[in-house]
Formats: C-alpha cells, structure tokens, sequence
C-alpha cells in the first residue's frame, strides 16, 4: 500500500491509463497482468525522483532493485537457451554469445522494439536517453515485473518465444564478434592474465553520469573511455586495450 501510495502522483489518471497499459503488457508478453504497480514501477527512471531520490521511501521506486532482477532472470533464462540449442559448442562461444544477447546496446534496441520508449518516466531529454543506459535498463526491469508477478516459468516462455525467437537473429550475433568485453576475457583466461575495470571517475551532469572507466591487466594501464553508459565505457575501454594489445605484438 506505502509504494501504492507514493507511485499515485505519477498516474492520476488511473483507470484509462491501467486498463491500455494492461492491454499493452498481455500484447507484448501473451499474458495478464495481476499486479500493475510493479510494471509501472519497472518503467520509472531515478531521474524522476530528482533531489527526493536520497529519501529511503521514494527511492524505492525507482525501477533500479527490479533492473538488477530482471538482469539475474535474463542472465538464466538465455544461458539455459543457449546451452541446449548449442550442445557442441564450448563455453567461450556461450559466454561470448550471452554477453552480446544481454549488453546494453542490444537491450537498448529490443526495448526500442516492443516501444518500451512509449512508457518510460523519465527526466532525461531525447539526447540524455539516446547516451545513457535506461531503455536497457527498463528492458531488464521489466523482466523483473513480470517475474515476481507472473513467476520464472512464463517469464523464460515470454524471453524464448517472443523475445529471441521473434526478435534476434543468433546466427548474425554468433558471427558478428563486436562484444569486446568478452573478447579481451577470454584472451586473458588463455593467457592466466588478471583483468580488472577501473572505474576513475563518476561525474554528475543534471539528471546523468558520465563514468569514466579504465581496463588494468595484471595491474598494468591500458585504455580508458569515458561515457554516459558504464556498459558502453567498459566496452570501449576494451576495444581501445585489444587495439593496444594488438599493435604491442606485431
């Protein structure tokens, strides 16, 4: 009742806004809601909680602890996924394959997609949205609505059969080696080299962060990037170290 309560500034006009939002989530997953408020919870963006954000009450709200779920589900639901319709294949090329299903990039444009752009709350301008992480994160969220109100077998039914099935050609993933993050993973495995990434710097911009994060092999220097996304940072601070790795052993 307490989240009930504190969600209700933000959808004054409750029925009509419930019942197309309702009609929404059954068209995107194949089925019916029971709780509304989680989903609408998984669609609102920390930014909207502005300078009340640092209060314990409002901040759970925002749909941050349900990304985190969504991520863990996701995670499970296509590693499972991939492990049977892959049963040759070794653990790099699974590793590898799940990292690109569920980068923020990817997810950004899966939320594109099903118009998850239509529902979110958020602060952030066109430009902020486009830099930052939150349809990917609102992608992730949801899954975590739809796992505590549905529970994890229609979840996993809702992820294979209309989201990896429908939407997202393996093949083209599988052969299209763009994940840098896994890439310099498993030359450090091969090579038993330690791989670290250092978050240098977290700057606050109005509603956005701009992080700034560092690769260190074996506690050496390599690339940094900056960029409002950690996700696309790390990424790119990892396709800067393998550019570096690269050139170093000609």
């Amino acid at each position: 009742m307490a989240l009930k309560s504190f969600l209700s500034p933000f959808f004054s006009k409750t029925k009509k806004t419930d019942k197309d939002f309702k009609s929404w989530i059954k068209t995107t997953t194949g089925y019916t809601p029971k709780n509304l408020i989680i989903y609408h919870q998984a669609f609102m963006h920390s930014s909207m909680l502005g300078s009340k954000k640092k209060t314990a009450n409002l901040s759970a709200i925002s749909n941050e602890r349900l990304e985190f779920l969504g991520d863990a589900v996701l995670g499970s639901v296509i590693a499972e996924y991939l492990f049977t319709l892959y049963p040759t294949k070794n653990e790099g090329f699974l590793t590898q394959l799940r990292s690109k299903l569920v980068n923020g990039q990817h997810l950004k444009k899966l939320a594109l997609k099903f118009g998850f752009n239509t529902h979110l709350k958020t602060k952030l301008n066109n430009n902020e949205r486009s830099n930052s992480s939150a349809y990917g994160d609102a992608f992730e969220a949801f899954v975590g609505a739809m796992y505590l109100d549905l529970g994890y077998e229609k979840t996993k039914k809702f992820i294979i059969k209309r989201v990896l099935k429908l939407h997202v050609d393996l093949n083209s993933l599988a052969n299209n080696d763009t994940d840098y993050k896994s890439q310099l993973q498993i030359l450090c495995q091969k090579n038993k080299w330690q791989l670290e990434y250092r978050l240098l710097n977290e700057v606050q911009q109005g509603a956005k962060k701009i992080y700034t994060v560092q690769v260190l092999i074996n506690e050496k220097e390599f690339a940094s990037f900056e960029h409002f996304s950690k996700r696309v940072a790390e990424q790119k601070a990892a396709e800067l170290s393998l550019q570096e790795i690269n050139t170093s052993s000609e």
